[in-house]
């Protein structure tokens, strides 16, 4: 009265897979007799499918195909180097037999480990650097993630052996901020190259919004009636929208109807159907105009480093910025002490102690 089922083994021998075919033959019927046999369901196969993973590799495969895209959306490909990189690194190994020792020294190979880089134009030759403490980190939550599935989705573990890892320092604040002349040129060299590059500039300035927020924006998320650009599922998980200067909104609607953008990704290349490389446009930039020390994201800096000088206070740049806590927009605070200075000083004067003090200092 059951539908068939089926089971292939294989042993060392057919001898002995031939046996075990026989003990699980024998349980089956056992339990249909007894009434207690249940047929497996799809829940049951996807379990079964899950229940096979033994190795790091086909763990880390299995999270990459059936969770990243849905944890991470159009952030999951950037981490595929990361889960290659740690393929090839512990690969191997049982889920659990990994160690924290074992993934804190995969922590300092990362530290210590040139990288190629890129290619030099004029030789070809490989352009080697060491990662960043921040790439570092980011390569250690890229791995704990998909440990700590194991932990609490797939019990195939009881710790996580990320957690036991320290992370690497931050590395200190940069303070680094266009100048008005630095603008001016910057802005120029976009639309001397195209519209297209100035318009992500401003944008991206103007709104003091990350670079993957500005690059995301789609017609559907701009609200034209208000000037507001509506920044979807963010770093930090939340949305937020942002004001933006009518001129610059002007400049957007102009765009979209030169390039027939309707609707979708308002940064997209038509022919490939992918959103435009802006940043490899915008390092070229960079060089070309010899801007020291400078990186793309400073951009976001100097937007929030001129609302701050314009009067603007830390709970508000916390709101633009998108920050989870004001604790994040504190180094900013040195900007603010004149403005608070001042509205302090401005109130302390309605005060009237009725005492004449220029009399106390004359001499």
């Amino acid at each position: 009265g059951y539908k068939p089922i089926y089971k292939t083994f294989k042993d060392k021998s057919a001898k002995d897979a031939l046996k075990a075919a026989k003990l699980w033959a024998d349980d089956i019927e056992l339990q249909m007799r007894k009434g207690i046999y249940r047929e497996p369901n799809a829940v049951q196969v996807f379990c079964d499918e899950r229940d096979k993973i033994e190795t790091v590799e086909e763990l880390i495969n299995y999270f990459r195909i059936h969770e990243a895209p849905v944890r991470y959306k159009d952030h999951a490909p950037k981490y595929d180097c990361m889960y290659d990189w740690w393929i090839a690194e512990l690969g191997k190994l049982k889920i659990w037999e990994v160690t924290s020792s074992m993934v804190s020294a995969c922590k300092e190979k990362l530290r210590t480990e040139p990288f190629v880089k890129g290619l030099d134009k004029a030789t070809g030759k490989p352009i080697y650097a060491l990662r960043g403490n921040s790439t570092i980190n980011k390569y250690i939550f890229c791995f704990s993630a998909v440990m700590k599935y194991a932990v609490n989705e797939l019990e195939k573990i009881e710790v996580n052996p990320c957690s036991r890892v320290r992370k690497m320092p931050k590395p200190k604040s940069r303070n680094r901020i266009m100048s008005a002349a630095e603008i001016a040129l910057f802005a120029k060299a976009c639309l001397d190259k195209s519209e297209m590059l100035l318009l992500f500039f401003v944008l991206l300035l103007s709104s003091s919004g990350r670079y993957s927020e500005v690059l995301h924006l789609q017609v559907e998320t701009v609200d034209f009636k208000n000037n507001r650009l509506i920044f979807l599922d963010t770093k930090n998980k939340t949305s937020r929208g942002v004001g933006i200067e009518a001129v610059y909104m002007e400049f957007l609607k102009s765009y979209l109807k030169k390039n027939n953008i309707e609707s979708g990704y308002i940064f997209i290349n038509k022919r490939s159907g992918k959103l435009w490389y802006i940043r490899g446009q915008f390092l070229g930039i960079i060089k070309e105009l010899g801007l020291e020390d400078f990186h793309i994201h400073d951009l976001r800096h100097t937007g929030a480093t001129t609302v701050v000088e314009n009067g603007g206070q830390i709970l508000e740049l916390t709101e633009i910025l998108g920050h989870k806590s004001m604790a994040m927009s504190r180094r900013y605070t040195h900007l603010t002490q004149k403005h608070t200075d001042e509205v302090l000083k401005k109130a302390m004067k309605t005060i009237d102690f009725g005492i004449d003090f220029s009399k106390l200092f004359e001499s």
